[in-house]
């Protein structure tokens, strides 16, 4: 029995070691809560990716990134108005091949001004969405953009299956 009691407790100690969630810093003024570890990605001339997954079903992501060396500063990205938003959502709907944008809308998130989308790839070429779903926010604080998204493969999947996760975000003034 105490052996039996032992291995129990020793095998609780190292999944909860495995799946603590972590606070992540995106940028220097927003932070997120991912269920677990991130691993981090470094993308060449673009942001340092995080993204956590689950297990094969679903994953958490989220970046942040500078784009005032680009010329964009926060007056700029305010003067473009909503029209950023669609130049963006064209951008990352070209990177996902036969991906479906179900929804979008811009939307007050953690109170700014953010653009909500929801994307079905279950036509998806792209492996990164290949037979998922996911939902996400794009937002700017200054001139660095961010997102948070989730993807899970369940067809059932919805924006609440990570309400835990978006609520987590917290942006500093």
């Amino acid at each position: 029995m105490k052996k039996t009691l032992s291995l129990f407790v020793a095998i609780c100690i190292t999944v909860a070691s495995f799946a603590q969630a972590t606070e992540q810093q995106l940028s220097e003024k927003v932070k997120v809560v991912f269920p677990g570890k991130p691993e981090a990605t470094e993308i060449p001339n673009g942001p340092k990716v995080f993204a956590y997954k689950k297990d094969s079903t679903v994953a958490y992501m989220g970046f942040g990134f500078d784009l005032s060396p680009m010329g964009l500063t926060e007056e700029t990205i305010t003067a473009l108005g909503d029209g950023l938003w669609d130049q963006l959502k064209a951008q990352m709907m070209g990177q996902m091949a036969g991906a479906n944008l179900t929804k979008d809308e811009i939307v007050q998130f953690k109170g700014k001004s953010s653009l909500y989308l929801e994307i079905d790839g279950k036509d998806a070429t792209a492996p990164q969405i290949q037979g998922k779903k996911a939902f996400g926010y794009l937002f700017f604080n200054g001139s660095v953009l961010h997102q948070v998204f989730f993807y899970s493969s369940n067809a059932a999947a919805k924006k609440e299956d990570a309400a835990a996760f978006f609520d987590s975000v917290v942006i500093t003034k």
